[in-house]
């Protein structure tokens, strides 16, 4: 079975396989100002020669996703001919959202995956949770990290340890105490690393374990993701 990675941001969509290379596409719609029956979408902004007649239609407002129209089709899309050419029945998705989602977005979420496109499974995780656990893999040694996941529309600063996320400590209070070491990692490629954590992710002997099926979806309902996804 296949998985599919989508680090669903505010202002680009990460995607890819786990087994291949990531994607980086613009999340949202263009239309232009001067002839406004025409709508482009995702990458098909690389099939306009000038893009500053252009005007922007995002499915994010004020860093969560609320604008459904737009993001389905964006969806249909990405999952389609033109790019994946997804088979929903034989795929798994890991799919992003953001901290402290809304309960009514997390569950029109979970409709829209396995209602209407019916993936095979599903995982709900935050970037910043795939980013630790890139961190963790590539530093096995490391007890504890802080994650300062800085988008397109806020920056939380998230601390996790021995993988796991401390969300009582997700509002940062005071500062590290100038006694203990502290290092700073930048990596390479800022923007696709959350996604690359998920393509780890995706590999690890206890995904199975994580994600919510179709068939536990519509035996149990919304209360089996509440209970799975640690959002």
């Amino acid at each position: 079975m296949a998985t599919l990675v989508l680090d669903n941001g505010a202002y680009t969509a990460k995607i890819g396989y786990s087994q291949e290379t990531v994607s980086v596409i613009p999340n949202c719609q263009f239309r232009s100002k001067t002839s406004r029956l025409k709508t482009f979408t995702a990458n098909q902004l690389d099939e306009i020669k000038d893009p500053s007649g252009l005007f922007y239609i995002l499915p994010f407002q004020k860093g969560y996703l609320v604008n459904w129209d737009v993001q389905r089709k964006v969806w249909d899309h990405l999952f389609g001919k033109e790019m994946f050419k997804v088979e929903f029945a034989d795929t798994s998705i890991i799919i992003t959202e953001p901290y402290f989602n809304f309960t009514s977005i997390q569950e029109s979420m979970n409709e829209i995956l396995f209602e209407e496109y019916q993936f095979q499974s599903a995982l709900r995780i935050n970037a910043g949770s795939l980013s630790a656990h890139h961190y963790f893999h590539s530093k096995p040694s490391e007890l504890c990290c802080l994650v300062v996941d800085s988008g397109f529309s806020f920056t939380h600063i998230v601390p996790y340890c021995r993988s796991k996320k401390l969300k009582e400590g997700i509002q940062l209070r005071s500062l590290v105490p100038a006694d203990l070491p502290v290092s700073v990692l930048l990596p390479a490629n800022p923007i696709c690393y959350s996604w690359e954590g998920g393509k780890l992710l995706a590999h690890n002997p206890d995904y199975d374990e994580m994600v919510v099926t179709r068939d536990d979806y519509e035996e149990n309902g919304h209360c089996i993701c509440e209970e799975n996804f640690d959002i």
